[in-house]
């Protein structure tokens, strides 16, 4: 245990940008907020069923654009491109409702219906989540109209790929190996299509550096959600032990030094100070897990909704951003894909 308390910090001078991130909430957030109203929150309000539902709703979708936001500023500024606002709340939305869809929906032959959407074809929403998904994903594919975007559609169907391999992780039975590369798949083309947004003509090492950030964010994350995890019978590298933070702590160094290698002239600590805080928080998530280990998890996903009328920056950007979940009714046949 002291080895891994010793790793993280071992990256205290990481630290130095948490000041950036404070000057996000303080001074960005509201504008971040602007923007999700002008773009994602018609969308919302044109396809969602109900208004509380709809208020809940663009509540997550809003949590989620803050801290997806953060790091995509953050990646902006270490690498010298313009941040667009716009493209952030579009593309973090989007990727909320898309795993929100494969999580807590049972739509019929789901994965198929998206892999046709994301080659170019037809596609027919069975629920208002899904109509959501489609209205992002429209808009998305107007705003890169004209642009040289195939580096980001290209992850976005690799990415999916992979979304459909991670239903092994509903079995105990999936072995270190398939979790390592769906781990990878998932975080780091996830990553490309989500940043390279911000520039969508991605160069190969642009995007080799993106699949590298993507896995670290993709494993701290599932430290993060580790007791959930555990409580629902979803198996990640975490809850099986095949990953540390050792070397979780050591591939940040890495992405911090190749950072400054390839971007010199440009602004690290941002993206870091949020990496430095993610771990921080992983190894508190840890340690917990380690002394609770065994114990049932309590709650269901109606206790992490968020409050719909709580906008404050803080709030935003620090409490869970909740999931969507279908409305209430009959279930939809399970999928079959």
């Amino acid at each position: 245990m002291s080895t891994e308390v010793g790793a993280v910090l071992r990256l205290a001078s990481l630290a130095v940008g948490w000041p950036s991130v404070y000057r996000f909430v303080r001074r960005e957030v509201d504008d971040i907020t602007d923007v999700f109203d002008q773009t994602v929150r018609p969308l919302v309000d044109r396809t969602i069923d109900g208004s509380r539902r709809r208020r809940e709703v663009a509540q997550i979708l809003l949590s989620t654009s803050v801290k997806v936001s953060l790091a995509m500023s953050g990646y902006a500024q270490a690498t010298g491109i313009a941040f667009r606002a716009d493209r952030a709340v579009l593309g973090s939305s989007f990727t909320r409702v898309y795993d929100d869809l494969f999580d807590n929906f049972r739509s019929p032959r789901l994965d198929e219906r998206l892999t046709v959407l994301f080659e170019g074809g037809p596609f027919q929403p069975r629920s208002d989540a899904e109509a959501l998904l489609l209205a992002l994903y429209d808009t998305i594919e107007t705003a890169l109209r004209g642009e040289d975007a195939e580096p980001v559609y290209r992850a976005l169907r690799g990415m999916h790929r992979f979304q459909i391999q991670s239903r092994q992780q509903r079995s105990a039975a999936v072995s270190g190996h398939d979790l390592r590369r769906i781990t990878r798949g998932k975080g780091g083309l996830g990553t490309v299509a989500l940043f390279g947004l911000l520039r969508p003509a991605l160069s190969a090492d642009e995007q080799r550096l993106l699949m590298e950030l993507g896995d670290v964010l993709q494993v701290l994350d599932d430290y993060h959600d580790v007791a959930l995890d555990r409580g629902a019978g979803v198996v990640t590298e975490v809850t099986l032990g095949t990953v540390t933070l050792v070397e979780t702590s050591r591939r940040i160094g890495w992405l911090h030094r190749e950072f400054r290698r390839q971007y010199p002239r440009c602004h690290r600590q941002r993206l870091f100070g949020m990496l430095f805080m993610m771990l921080a928080r992983a190894l508190v998530h840890h340690l917990v897990d380690r002394h609770r280990s065994g114990t049932p998890l309590r709650g269901g996903p109606a206790s992490s909704q968020p409050d719909p009328d709580d906008r404050r920056p803080h709030r935003l950007l620090f409490r869970p951003a909740g999931n969507i979940h279908p409305a209430a009714g009959p279930a939809p046949p399970s999928e079959t894909a």
